[in-house]
């Protein structure tokens, strides 16, 4: 589904991502973990060509140009940015609607984000700022869901959530593997490992280490050395 080849990302003499390589195939969960400023957030703007960035980036095998970051989305892939970014302002149900500005057809995919996200319903009409911030966390993946993305690029969903939302969104993560492909961005390396098919870990912005989800969970070398478990 998504094949990312020397992908490098600067920010004027920062080099944040240093020419990584990695796929994510049909119906997978792959995760890209490791420290705060390690390059993951910037690997997914690099994808998505919100921020300039060289190498290549293929979907279903298409090469994207990513001149706009509407492009990418538009032919399929989604991004639920880190800190939600929805708009305070506006409700529940705007909020998700602007989710299908470029793509998406709403009156269907709302109906599969309420029946994930419950409490959403029952908020249609409540201004987005006033929600907890578990159901903000939980609004931002739905308007990403709305969207009808092939390929969901997910940046840090769990942060800022209690324990047990925690586990309701890797749940729901969980669920959503039959639908779509999903790059996971993720601090919380246990769960995220547990529910990924592969993983690589970032550092410096560059790829460490890459593996079987389970496998690195299972190495007490690595996790000590990357993982922080």
């Amino acid at each position: 589904m998504l094949e990312v080849t020397d992908l490098a990302v600067s920010y004027g003499p920062i080099h944040a991502v240093k020419s990584i390589s990695f796929t994510l195939g049909e119906g997978e969960i792959v995760s890209i973990i490791g420290a705060n400023g390690a390059g993951k957030t910037s690997t997914l703007f690099g994808i998505m060509g919100i921020v300039r960035s060289r190498g290549s980036v293929r979907l279903r095998g298409e090469e994207l140009r990513r001149k706009s970051s509407t492009e990418p989305t538009a032919k399929g892939m989604v991004l639920c940015p880190e800190n939600r970014r929805i708009f305070p302002g506006l409700t529940v149900e705007e909020n998700l609607r602007l989710g299908t500005f470029v793509r998406g057809n709403f009156s269907e995919m709302v109906k599969q984000v309420y029946s994930l996200f419950p409490i959403l319903r029952e908020r249609t009409r409540q201004l987005a700022g006033s929600l907890s911030g578990g159901e903000q966390q939980m609004l931002a993946v739905g308007r990403a869901l709305v969207a009808s993305p092939e390929v969901l690029l997910l940046d840090e969903p769990s942060l800022g959530l209690a324990p047990v939302l925690v586990d309701e969104m890797f749940r729901v993560l969980t669920n959503l593997r039959d639908r779509m492909s999903i790059l996971l961005v993720e601090q919380n390396a246990t769960k995220a490992l547990t529910i990924s098919d592969r993983a690589h870990v970032m550092q410096n912005g560059r790829i460490v280490h890459s593996g079987e989800a389970g496998a690195m969970l299972r190495d007490d070398k690595l996790r000590k050395a990357y993982l922080g478990m």
